[in-house]
């Protein structure tokens, strides 16, 4: 598909459909600092994601589905990268933050789509991405089908989802802000979990693609140290902010403790471990 439009492929397919898609995302664009905490999960998280799309040799003329895109970021440099010969297309369940960035280029669709209930069109994609997308959904094994099914032969699927297991206060912070950041890192899990975020899907990445039947399978994990104040630290803040009525009305966390959790990340004094992003891809067969 690298010389055609994915807009003229997904019209003959009827694939993506217009009429809003149903959400249970936790972190639903809806909010007033969505495309603030969105943006801040980009600054951080970025520098991974190009270096894994680099590595799959991303290029000139590819044909690329941008599944979950967000505030586009990624899909922005998707474009970048394929020129004007090739095409990305980025979706997602709430496209409002997509729009503006195809405004100015000619290789960018948005669709709005969800990739648990709406079909993709088969065997077309150089390049299907997703980040910190399925391990959010409950249908995530037949999105995760759906996706391995729309690559061309020899396209790459790259997956790059979120594992909190990894979270863990410095060990020379203060006792009371260990504890309390101990508090969020249970309430958010436990939240995100009653939502049908899966806790262990990252770390069985490499097995789902296998099972696809792709090859060249490889993964890495990417963890950093965030201080009180930094821009991951920031991510943590906005995301309890977004998350603090559920929090608060599922029994989760007191008021006090959100107020207080909030002003931790913002703390100098507060180190902790970031969350795993696990990154795998593979490869769809030739033949």
């Amino acid at each position: 598909m690298k010389n055609s439009t994915v807009g003229a492929t997904l019209a003959a397919k009827g694939a993506l459909r217009k009429d809003p898609a149903i959400v249970t995302y936790a972190y639903d664009n809806t909010w007033r600092q969505a495309h603030e905490r969105l943006t801040a999960l980009e600054a951080v998280y970025d520098p991974g994601t190009f270096r894994a799309l680099t590595v799959v040799g991303v290029g000139p003329g590819w044909s690329c589905l941008e599944v979950g895109a967000g505030a586009g970021s990624v899909a922005a440099w998707l474009c970048n990268r394929v020129g004007p010969s090739g095409r990305v297309l980025a979706t997602d369940s709430d496209p409002r933050f997509l729009q503006p960035l195809a405004a100015n280029r000619a290789n960018l669709e948005v669709r709005q789509h969800d990739v648990v209930v709406d079909e993709l069109p088969a065997a077309v994609f150089d390049l299907v991405h997703a980040r910190m997308v399925l391990e959010h959904l409950p249908g995530r094994e037949r999105a995760l089908r759906r996706m391995a099914a729309a690559l061309a032969p020899g396209g790459w699927l790259v997956l790059e989802a979120i594992d909190f297991a990894s979270e863990a206060p410095d060990p020379a912070l203060d006792g009371a802000m260990a504890a309390r950041f101990a508090r969020w890192h249970e309430a958010r899990s436990r939240l995100l979990e009653s939502r049908g975020f899966d806790l262990a899907f990252a770390r069985g990445l490499a097995k789902q693609l296998r099972g696809l039947g792709l090859i060249e399978v490889e993964t890495e994990g990417r963890a950093f140290t965030w201080r009180g104040g930094s821009g991951g630290a920031n991510v943590w803040r906005l995301s309890s902010e977004q998350l603090h009525r559920p929090l608060v009305t599922g029994g989760y966390l007191e008021e006090a403790e959100i107020a207080d959790i909030q002003a931790m990340f913002a703390d100098p004094a507060f180190a902790a471990t970031s969350p795993l992003v696990v990154a795998a891809w593979g490869q769809r067969p030739q033949g």
